[in-house]
């Protein structure tokens, strides 16, 4: 009898389990109102997604947005929103993307390093750094400026350029990439005592990873001075470095953004020492139930500018 009501236990569980499951891609409602998310109009990733699609109007401004957009300031607030909404889209970096969400390909490309690579995934872009020292020749100012310029060469070295790709940072791997060893002894003020040393990093989210990553690996062979990040947005890269909060309390020392500078930054920081670390994707995201797989650019304006307001509208 105990070996008859155990058989009719687990048979009920299962007939439970089953209708617990993952039926809801069967039952998703393609005539549900699509809900828009995006970033704020300093995000790097916000610049380079629009930029990408082709739809310059909405990089700095919300005017052309469709009426009731949510607007989040990170990566990580963005994949939130879209995994806990099955109406939702939005967009993130490549290396902040997890299961929670669903990424499309784009023009019915995969968001993947080797595409990136070989430029067949058109939603790319750049991660850069600037300093607040100038690029030169001449003996550092001091210990911080010396510090500062080493761990921009560190950056190019293997060991800087594999804590760039544990991160999912997308960049060239050459034969000729020095060791830290190797070059190390051109940067003697590495060979200090730095502790009481204080760096601060700043600037895009999307690139934080990235720099936390690479000040992890570096500050052991470099006398251990602080790495302190406040990471911002892109827009505060050069404000804070050379612009107007260069010289308040929350000013960086190396700044990042997550697209190419612009006119008015580079005019800013002129010949300060600035370049790339490496690249990113962007990449079109859904709710996991969603059964769209692929998405066109003109698809997307679309869905931003309120042309498509239901999920049928996109078949």
């Amino acid at each position: 009898m105990k070996k008859i009501l155990s058989v009719l236990t687990i048979l009920v569980f299962g007939v439970v389990l089953v209708a617990c499951g993952d039926t809801n891609k069967d039952e998703f409602n393609m005539d549900a109102t699509i809900k828009v998310y995006t970033r704020d109009t300093t995000s790097g990733t916000r610049d380079a997604f629009f930029t990408g699609i082709s739809f310059k109007d909405a990089v700095s401004s919300n005017e052309k947005l469709v009426q009731g957009f949510v607007e989040v300031d990170g990566n990580g607030t963005m994949r939130s929103g879209v995994a806990s909404d099955e109406f939702g889209i939005g967009y993130v970096s490549l290396n902040s993307l997890n299961d929670t969400v669903k990424a499309l390909k784009f023009n019915n490309v995969v968001a993947s390093e080797a595409n990136v690579n070989n430029n067949t995934y058109e939603l790319k872009r750049p991660f850069m750094y600037v300093t607040r020292y100038a690029q030169s020749d001449t003996e550092p100012a001091d210990d911080i400026e010396a510090l500062v310029r080493a761990f921009v060469a560190f950056t190019t070295t293997q060991e800087g350029k594999a804590a760039i790709q544990g991160k999912g940072g997308i960049l060239e791997v050459l034969a000729s990439d020095k060791k830290w060893d190797e070059i190390k002894s051109l940067y003697p003020v590495t060979a200090k005592d730095n502790s009481s040393i204080t760096i601060r990093f700043g600037g895009s989210t999307s690139v934080e990873s990235v720099a936390k990553a690479l000040t992890a690996a570096f500050t052991p062979l470099a006398g251990n001075f602080v790495a302190v990040h406040e990471h911002t947005g892109s827009g505060d890269a050069v404000k804070r470095t050379w612009g107007s909060e260069k010289d308040a309390a929350n000013s960086l020392h190396i700044g990042f953004a997550s697209r190419d500078f612009n006119q008015g930054e580079k005019d800013l920081f002129g010949s300060a020492s600035n370049g790339r670390l490496n690249w990113d994707a962007v990449v079109p995201v859904v709710h996991p139930n969603n059964p769209l797989a692929n998405i066109t650019a003109e698809q997307l304006v679309k869905i931003y500018d309120g042309t498509f307001k239901k999920w049928s509208d996109i078949a």
